[in-house]
């Protein structure tokens, strides 16, 4: 996203964790291939939270949704009144998490909070400073925290990308979470697989007919809890058409000629993201909101359950919880 930007001709500022990371990148140069080919310098990229943000008009926030809380900390001393925070993605209610933590490290500046449906890019990093953007998203939906932002926040992104369109609410974006359909099932039913190193397609061979009619039936269960909570969501199979153009009758037809899947490789660690973001960040405040309205979400809950004993870890318990996040209030809010 940086590297994009930049070749935009706008001034950028990268902020990587630990001063090992930022020595990572050589003369921060980025060569960027895909649907754009082409080298770029970042004018700056450091681990100095204060100067990386400081004076930033807009802050886009790609780290996996796990690590908002660590960003927000980092970010709160610094924030000044005006400035636009975007989570790419947030996932579900990731403005709330980030808003909580702001405040409980003293944050008072007045902020465009807001959060996207979904990253806008389907791509991957072969190494530091070598993205490979496979393919740009259509359609990708921005709330604002406040709904009163959400059209200034549309527009700062439309700036920089193309196709980007106001969501209703955070309920909205929250729920349009695929990651939750996509990557912690199909993960753990290709476990063995990762551990082992295996290289394949994810999506492509990872995502079997049979893997696939159990995501319907697990995306069942997620817009059915939309539903109930007063909101519709589109369903997988029409979203991959809207994001993508892609064609099927079915889930697994839909990904299969679904083109920015075509060589998307399987991680090569279970120690991955679409565990520790998607279940934690995603199933589990989906899932606490189907108890709110009612819902119930077997194969979801089945999911957490399973991934916590392989992973030795209570996600629900570390999860955005009830615990975390007034779950009713949010509901009650986005209404």
């Amino acid at each position: 996203m940086a590297a994009y930007i930049a070749l935009k001709g706008y001034n950028v500022s990268l902020y990587a964790r630990e001063k090992e990371r930022v020595d990572m990148f050589e003369n921060n140069l980025f060569e960027v291939k895909g649907i754009v080919n082409d080298t770029v310098e970042i004018e700056m990229i450091s681990c100095d939270m204060k100067e990386v943000i400081e004076d930033a008009f807009l802050i886009l926030v790609t780290t996996p949704a796990q690590y908002h809380c660590a960003v927000a900390k980092q970010m709160a001393p610094y924030l000044n009144n005006g400035q636009a925070v975007i989570l790419n993605p947030g996932r579900t209610f990731g403005t709330y998490e980030f808003d909580n933590v702001l405040r409980s490290n003293g944050c008072d500046s007045e902020i465009l909070l807001g959060e996207a449906d979904t990253f806008v890019f389907t791509c991957r990093c072969d190494k530091p400073g070598h993205p490979h953007i496979y393919e740009m998203k259509n359609k990708v939906k921005i709330s604002g925290h406040k709904k009163r932002h959400t059209r200034q926040l549309v527009q700062m992104m439309n700036e920089l990308f193309h196709d980007i369109e106001p969501a209703e609410s955070i309920l909205h974006t929250g729920l349009s979470n695929i990651g939750v359909i996509f990557h912690p099932l199909p993960t753990l039913m290709n476990i063995t697989r990762i551990e082992a190193k295996e290289v394949f397609r994810y999506y492509i061979d990872g995502i079997s007919p049979l893997v696939a009619n159990i995501l319907e039936e697990l995306d069942n269960e997620r817009t059915e809890t939309a539903k109930k909570a007063g909101i519709n969501v589109l369903p997988v199979c029409e979203w991959l058409r809207e994001r993508y153009g892609s064609k099927g009758n079915t889930l697994y037809e839909c990904i299969q000629n679904t083109h920015a899947y075509s060589s998307v490789l399987a991680p090569f660690d279970i120690d991955t993201r679409y565990i520790y973001e998607d279940i934690q960040t995603g199933c589990v405040p989906i899932s606490c909101l189907a108890k709110e309205v009612g819902v119930k979400t077997r194969i979801m809950d089945s999911v957490i359950s399973w991934a916590s004993i392989i992973y030795k870890k209570d996600f629900m318990e570390t999860g955005r919880n009830n615990k975390k996040l007034d779950i009713r209030k949010i509901l009650e809010d986005n209404l």
